[in-house]
């Protein structure tokens, strides 16, 4: 238990035992619940805050009233009391309730905010970054990328998540048989207007340029355009592309590795020039001026270290025979 002493309510609010303990209030976590709460913990008040708002939530219902409950109590009013007293005592009790509705107001916004918003975790220029969702699946986010999904991840009936620019995903298996996916253990990734979902399995995705590319590593995902009929089943070794229309290949067929920035590289077999500068701004966040235009077509076969602008720049000024002019976060490339 000692873990929930740093918690805040966001942190309960988004923590499976504590969900599931609320929900079904075994009695041997209920009688750790009342030890931890007797330690005093000085994160009380944000579990008794989550409490609440998880109750709220589990238990809402709308009580109506009996149909006679309102004349029943004016008629107890007027002969209990005198005239003046009951003005002030139903002055009073309109201001209980008053502010019993603005609290739970209050309550219902902060639980509709906490619902609907979303956690968005992103890279600069330049940098990479590895994160671990709620559900323990693995994410790493290449340069100028993002992930979103929704704060109650806990509370969804699906796993989903929104990404942009390049990430690699290694999701939980949560089910071992796919022929049997419960609502809990589906995955549902949104890349622009693609959705991929997935049991569990390694993939890249790519966003770029109007474009997506998802490449499978490992395990069975299917692809479909959104507000499309059309669906695509991938099996690992398989490339879709998106541009307007689904496209599959296979890696072979690609000759490059779609994975390889996991390890600072990028392996350019068969990509032309122009692809290999469009990487470069994507990652580095230059505009790359490349003056003789027809250099742009030229193919390049081989393994390029993208871990760093300056070794970048240095290949293509020997592959290309430039020379490299830079003007602010503008980078020209000027034939020798």
């Amino acid at each position: 238990m000692e873990k929930y002493n740093t918690y805040s309510t966001e942190d309960f609010l988004s923590d499976a035992g504590f969900i599931r303990w609320v929900k079904e209030g075994a009695e041997e976590e209920r009688r750790q619940w009342e030890e931890w709460q007797k330690s005093q913990p000085k994160n009380l008040k944000a579990y008794q805050q989550a409490l609440l708002i998880l109750r709220t939530v589990l238990t809402a219902e709308r009580i109506e009233p009996a149909k006679d409950f309102g004349a029943s109590l004016f008629a107890d009013i007027q002969t209990s009391i005198g005239q003046q007293e009951k003005r002030n005592k139903i002055i009073k009790w309109v201001r209980v309730a008053s502010v019993a509705a603005a609290a739970m107001l209050t309550i219902a916004i902060g639980i509709g905010w906490y619902a609907q918003s979303m956690i968005t975790i992103s890279t600069e220029y330049a940098q990479q970054k590895r994160i671990t969702l709620p559900d323990n699946s693995i994410v790493t986010l290449n340069a100028n990328s993002s992930i979103s999904y929704h704060r109650a991840w806990a509370w969804q009936n699906k796993r989903e998540v929104w990404v942009s620019g390049e990430v690699y995903l290694n999701v939980k298996h949560l089910n071992a048989d796919p022929t049997h996916i419960q609502n809990k253990e589906e995955f549902r990734l949104h890349a622009g207007k693609i959705l991929v979902d997935v049991l569990g399995t390694e993939f890249n995705v790519k966003q770029r340029r109007q474009q997506v590319q998802i490449a499978l590593l490992r395990g069975k995902i299917r692809v479909q355009a959104e507000n499309q009929s059309q669906a695509i089943i991938m099996k690992p070794g398989e490339i879709v592309r998106y541009n307007g229309i689904l496209q599959k290949q296979t890696l072979e067929q690609t000759r490059n590795v779609p994975e390889a920035w996991l390890e600072g590289n990028m392996v350019v077999s068969g990509l032309t020039a122009r692809q290999i500068i469009d990487n470069f701004e994507d990652t580095y966040g230059y505009k790359v001026v490349l003056e003789d235009s027809t250099l742009a077509s030229k193919q390049i076969d081989g393994t390029i270290a993208f871990n760093s602008e300056e070794t970048i720049l240095y290949t293509l000024s020997n592959i290309l025979n430039v020379n490299i002019y830079k003007e602010g976060r503008i980078i020209y490339l000027r034939s020798r």
